[in-house]
């Protein structure tokens, strides 16, 4: 009998069944922001929502951020998603961080635009501000004009004195955590927002619109456990120190780039247990306070004077990969991209998958194209180009410290860009996503070790 089981094909193996669920009550619960709305991109930056689950589990798997947005003086492009207006993403319990992501718009983006399939490109259209999938033709149409279609690198339209109502998915390895795990009874935590400067949130080809952020909201699924024999085991685990979860922990190190033609070393000595990737993006510096720049969804291997022509990672004072530099060359002769697409789809994808559901095609990732024209011309070229490398020994989810221990050396870990001249001053964000624990303390609070 035995051997039949491991033999039989599962839709024969009638004895194999699903169990009733223990009895729960459940609910979609609102967490407003302690100051909820009149959030400007030149006074108050900063929204703190208190998440209480004393009574409750919390699925954050399917939570979102809900806020509204109000346009002034002129019309504005939302920048890639509406994640363009979070600065920076921070959890903290009991007053410590456990969870934080600067440049957090930058974070938001890449991974919208490198990690959406059909689905998600359409909830990102209504949700979040997306203009979603576009056709767009270069110049006047002629015969045998091949239309492109892809997701648009350029938001919706916010008109002066209109609204806009957004529901973001959070990237946050605490929340959407790796096996889904839901925030335990009894955790005490709250989500601190900040959000960016006017001029760094938005695009604009002319005049000077200006915006308000009001009615801060997170929203989750909740479930209250009714079943006694479970809550007596459940308050056993946490007594014991037992209950904890894992997920992904984003660090951020910016730094700039010098003009001169020549390999430069980029500072990141990163102090992990498991990194997972290393993903650099490489940005105009004026591009922060220039209205028709994109600083939140154009990252670019070519400025449009000169590109990056290869790159490595140094970590624990050795080359990664060992296998040698990744050439790249964005001219259409001699074009070079295919290494490091691939390192940027293995390295921005999902937790227990080998690649991400990439929506940057090949004209993205090797375009210089980040301004806003007047005509929209371009919403299919935004750059979308990225430095990366995977670092994951395997993508087994159900393992953990899968990933490189960047703490067991002293020696320094940087990134190596060999690049012709840039016109223009860039900036690198590098992105170093690590395994996280999360151990809920018998006081409620939650603390992390990555």
């Amino acid at each position: 009998m035995s051997n039949l089981l491991q033999s039989a094909p599962k839709n024969m193996l009638y004895n194999l069944s699903a169990v009733p669920a223990i009895e729960v009550r459940s609910d979609l619960r609102r967490y407003d922001a302690t100051i909820t709305s009149g959030f400007t991109g030149a006074g108050q930056s900063e929204a703190r929502i208190p998440i209480s689950s004393m009574d409750a589990f919390l699925d954050t798997n399917k939570s979102y951020l809900n806020f509204q947005v109000v346009g002034a003086a002129a019309a504005f492009t939302v920048d890639g998603t509406a994640g363009s207006f979070i600065d920076r993403l921070e959890i903290q319990s009991n007053g410590r961080s456990v969870w934080r992501c600067d440049r957090y718009s930058l974070h938001h983006n890449m991974r919208k635009f490198y990690n959406s399939d059909l689905a998600e490109v359409n909830r990102l259209s209504v949700c979040e501000g997306s203009r979603g999938l576009i056709t767009q033709l270069e110049g006047t149409p002629a015969a045998n004009d091949i239309a492109k279609v892809g997701l648009s690198t350029i938001g919706e339209e916010v008109g002066s004195g209109h609204t806009k109502n957004y529901c973001l998915a959070l990237e946050c390895g605490l929340l959407a955590n790796d096996l889904k795990k839901a925030i335990p009874m009894g955790a005490n935590l709250e989500i601190v927002i900040r959000f960016r400067a006017n001029n760094a949130a938005i695009i604009a080809h002319t005049g000077a619109p200006t915006w308000t952020i009001n009615n801060v909201r997170f929203y989750t699924h909740a479930y209250q456990v009714m079943d006694a024999a479970a809550i007596d085991f459940y308050n056993q685990m946490r007594a014991q120190g037992a209950v904890a979860w894992s997920g992904s922990y984003i660090k951020t190190y910016i730094n700039s780039v010098p003009l001169a033609a020549a390999t430069h070393t980029l500072q990141i000595n990163d102090r992990s247990l498991s990194v997972l990737s290393m993903t650099t993006a490489l940005r105009k510096t004026a591009a922060e306070s220039t209205l028709a720049t994109a600083t939140n969804s154009a990252f670019l291997l070519d400025d449009g004077t000169g590109n990056v022509v290869s790159y490595e990672y140094m970590i624990a004072g050795q080359p990664v990969p060992t296998s040698g530099r990744i050439e790249v060359e964005p001219a259409s002769n001699g074009e070079n991209l295919g290494r490091a697409y691939e390192e940027a789809i293995k390295s921005l994808g999902d937790d227990g998958k080998s690649v991400s559901n990439s929506c940057v095609d090949k004209q993205m990732f090797k375009s210089s194209v980040d301004t806003l024209a007047s005509t929209k011309a371009g919403a299919l070229k935004f750059g979308k180009g990225v430095l990366a490398i995977d670092l994951r020994k395997m993508d087994d989810l159900s393992l953990k410290m899968k990933g490189l221990n960047t703490a067991a050396s002293a020696a320094p870990n940087n990134i190596r860009i060999e690049h012709e001249a840039f016109g223009t001053d860039v900036d690198a964000t590098t992105f170093v996503k690590a395994e996280a624990t999360w151990v809920l303390q018998a006081n409620g609070e939650v603390t992390v070790v990555v």
